[in-house]
């Protein structure tokens, strides 16, 4: 009896550990740039990871002042891309506002599978 206790417990111990590793497999891989120059342009990357095509669908950037946390701009933008395994895609993105001198950049995607994010800072 000790023994099919003690296999079970182990078993369950396994598909657990097994769970977390899958949930934390992204997606897709974002990769947000600082503005080249003063304007407030941001290049982005995004990549597929996954073995199958993603479709990615919007592209929603939130940037706020670091100094108060206030959002200063809020924009969206409509990709409609299809990425095949290990395909990259680079777009800019502009913010019709000026940055204040310390400021925190949030990218979010949506895609068939879901939602990835990556937030980027100016100290």
């Amino acid at each position: 009896m000790k023994i099919i206790n003690r296999s079970t417990i182990a078993f369950l111990f396994l598909i657990a550990l097994a769970a977390t590793a899958l949930a934390q497999n992204p997606n897709l891989a974002i990769r947000i740039g600082p503005p080249p120059t003063p304007k407030t342009c941001f290049p982005v990357e995004i990549r597929n990871v996954r073995t199958t095509p993603i479709n990615c669908s919007v592209a929603l950037v939130t940037i706020f002042d670091q100094s108060n946390c206030k959002r200063v701009c809020e924009m969206k933008m409509a990709l409609s891309k299809t990425l095949a395994p290990c395909q990259s895609f680079k777009f800019t993105i502009c913010c019709p506002k000026p940055l204040p001198p310390t400021w925190i950049t949030r990218v979010q995607v949506n895609h068939n599978f879901g939602t990835n994010e990556e937030w980027f800072f100016r100290p």
